[in-house]
Parts: structure tokens; C-alpha cells; sequence
């Protein structure tokens, strides 16, 4: 694995949903009996690592967090599976070998089963978004006020998160690493984000 230079930077789009039926009490700094399961997308639109382009690489990480507080998920975080787009090319996935294990979903996983480099298939139209990739996918549809404009959550918890929305996630499931989920209208966030090292 190589050694991150400082410097880097990277923001984009970020897609999650977890098993809650409401919007994710961790975001609010609330605990959750019995601890939660997430799929959480990182679409990269701009930034450079050790001053290799990731723009147009998305990054998906599944995972389970087996803890009641949020305090907890910060310190112990989670463990699950990377899933890495496949059009990367050699000099990107030298980099995004270290760069996702350490850096970019490590907030929340701290422990990895592996990467695995997948084809991963985005279909974005109006306010929604699907992934697809061998081992899973998710659909989420932006929700919208009686305005008309997104449901949004100011002061949450994630500092690399910004402009976040609700969304509602017709489904998400996966299947890995001996992990069978499938979830049918959870919650669901759609916001941009932004990280530098």
C-alpha cells in the first residue's frame, strides 16, 4: 500500500441509506438498539490523491455497525466490504487501495473484509438515483417539501457532509462476505461532500 502524501483533496456526491425505517438517529447523535447496517456511495467528482485524478471513480462501502451509541460508531466504527469501480486504472487503484481502506469511508469503517473492484452501473434521472454492482444495489428518490424544494438536515453530525437532503430508498441490498440483506422503503441522505488530508 502506498503512503498518502498531504495535500490530497476530493469531493463529490454521497448517497446512503441503513436499515432505520426513520431518518438515521445517528445523524442526531442518538443511539440505536442493536446498531444499524449501511450502503453508503461516493460518487468522486473532482480531486487528486498523491496527485493521481480519482475524478469519475465511485466507491461503495456496505457495512455493519454491531454498536447502540453513535459514540460508539465513531470510535469502533464498522466493518463490511469496498466496492471499488473497475474502470479504475492501474495508477488509480495503487492509490485508491490505501486511499479508501484509510481515508475516505474510514470515518465510518474500521475494519475491511477487502476491495473488490466491480462494475458498478449509476443511472441518475431528475431525483433519483440507482446503483447497481454484482453484489448489491440501492435506489433512492430525493424528498421534497410542501414547497417544493428537497427536505434538507441542517446541523448533523458528519463534518465532510454538506447540503444534505432526505431521501427515501425504495430498496437497498447486498450480498457478501456470507452478509445477506435486503431492505425494502428505509431512510435515506443525499449530499455533497467534500474531504482533504
Amino acid at each position: 500500500m502506498v503512503e498518502l502524501k498531504p495535500g490530497w483533496h476530493v469531493k463529490g456526491i454521497y448517497n446512503e441509506s441503513c436499515a432505520s425505517q426513520g431518518h438515521c438517529p445517528y445523524y442526531f447523535g442518538r443511539p440505536r438498539d442493536g446498531g444499524c447496517r449501511y450502503f453508503m456511495v461516493f460518487r468522486i467528482q473532482e480531486g487528486k490523491v498523491n496527485e493521481v485524478d480519482l475524478a469519475g471513480i465511485t466507491v461503495i462501502y456496505q457495512g455493519d455497525l454491531p454498536h447502540a451509541t453513535f459514540q460508539e460508531v465513531l470510535e469502533r466504527g464498522s466493518n463490511g466490504g469496498i466496492y471499488v469501480s473497475d474502470v479504475a486504472t492501474p495508477q488509480q487503484r495503487e492509490v485508491l487501495d490505501t486511499f479508501v481502506v484509510n481515508s475516505l469511508g474510514a470515518a465510518l469503517m474500521k475494519k475491511s473484509f477487502g476491495i473488490k473492484y466491480v462494475g458498478i452501473d449509476v443511472e441518475t434521472i431528475e431525483d433519483t438515483v440507482q446503483f447497481k454492482m454484482p453484489f448489491g444495489g440501492m435506489k433512492q428518490e430525493l424528498t421534497r417539501g410542501g414547497d417544493g424544494t428537497p427536505v434538507r438536515l441542517e446541523n448533523q453530525t458528519l463534518p465532510f457532509l454538506a447540503n444534505v437532503k432526505a431521501a427515501h430508498t425504495p430498496y437497498w441490498n447486498y450480498d457478501d462476505h456470507g452478509r445477506h440483506f435486503d431492505y425494502k422503503d428505509r431512510c435515506g441522505t443525499w449530499a455533497d461532500f467534500a474531504m482533504k488530508g
